[in-house]
């Protein structure tokens, strides 16, 4: 069997998720049977709304094998800290270790590193979207987040105003300050509207990296909010795009960049290449 473990919380993204999800409908659609575990409820939600079957929830990556049993084949793409006792007992317990890392990184043990932000390789982006490359598309999305935790995309709401762009409303964010960020705002789209979104939308301005990679896939003008959090690769890999990188400091001109922007595109993607390396 199969477990793919994607990794979430309330102030954070749903990256995991899509990766985990696009490599879920690959399997599928060759046939095999894959389980996702995640250690969020909300998760679970959004992933039915990304079209996959229910999942496996567990506390954290340290639970692992509560589920899988040994001569399983098992991917992870969490930040959790794994010590070495336990990713050794992983190694050796499962039959295939997999651990997600951007950038890529050394392996400690017998486990395989996968680079989600591998310039030359691509990003992991869902076949839904780049068949929807040719698809006429019209609007213009701010996919800000999942989660506006520390509330930057509330205090800096006035950047948005008068640039025509509708909002889609995170799984995470507060439903008590909806009214005071739809102001500036010119319409809301739910989160269970996400795919929809990215095959539809002409114009996509996102501060997820994974969002962009997906709306460049779908042949959308593509912006990247660079909020400073993500390692070198990530910028490399969406430039390789055609995704434009807006600073998160500079996000005053924001308005000037949408009139000034050309359609991104997807060149490569990993998502065969990691769907080989659980087959093999």
């Amino acid at each position: 069997m199969i477990y793919l473990y994607a990794y979430s919380n309330h102030r954070s993204d749903l990256d995991a998720l899509r990766r985990i999800g696009a490599l879920w409908k690959a399997l599928d659609v060759r046939g095999v049977s894959a389980e996702i575990l995640v250690n969020d409820y909300r998760a679970q939600l959004a992933g039915r709304e990304l079209g996959l079957p229910p999942a496996t929830t567990i506390e954290t990556v340290l639970d692992i094998d509560a589920v899988a049993a040994y001569g399983d084949t098992v991917l992870i793409d969490s930040p959790e800290t794994l010590p070495d006792e336990r990713l050794a007992h992983y190694t050796s317990h499962f039959s295939k270790l997999f651990l997600v890392r951007p950038c890529g990184g050394q392996s400690r043990f017998s486990e395989r590193i996968l680079d989600p932000w591998d310039p030359q390789k691509g990003p992991i982006v869902s076949a839904e979207y780049a068949a929807a490359s040719s698809a006429t598309k019209s609007g213009r999305v701010l996919i800000y987040g999942d989660s506006d935790y520390n509330k930057r995309l509330l205090h800096s709401a006035e950047a948005f105003d008068g640039l025509g762009l509708e909002l889609y409303w995170g799984s995470y964010f507060y439903v008590k300050y909806e009214e005071e960020l739809l102001r500036h705002f010119s319409g809301l789209w739910e989160s269970e509207e996400y795919a929809e979104l990215i095959r539809r939308s002409e114009t996509i301005v996102t501060a997820m990296p994974q969002t962009a990679a997906e709306a460049a896939a779908a042949g959308a003008r593509t912006i990247w909010l660079d909020r400073g959090t993500e390692p070198p690769c990530v910028a490399e890999t969406l430039n390789s795009c055609g995704v434009q990188r807006l600073p998160w400091s500079d996000l005053g001109t924001l308005g000037r960049l949408l009139d000034d922007i050309s359609s991104a595109h997807l060149s490569a993607s990993s998502l065969e290449r990691w769907m080989e390396a659980l087959l093999d």
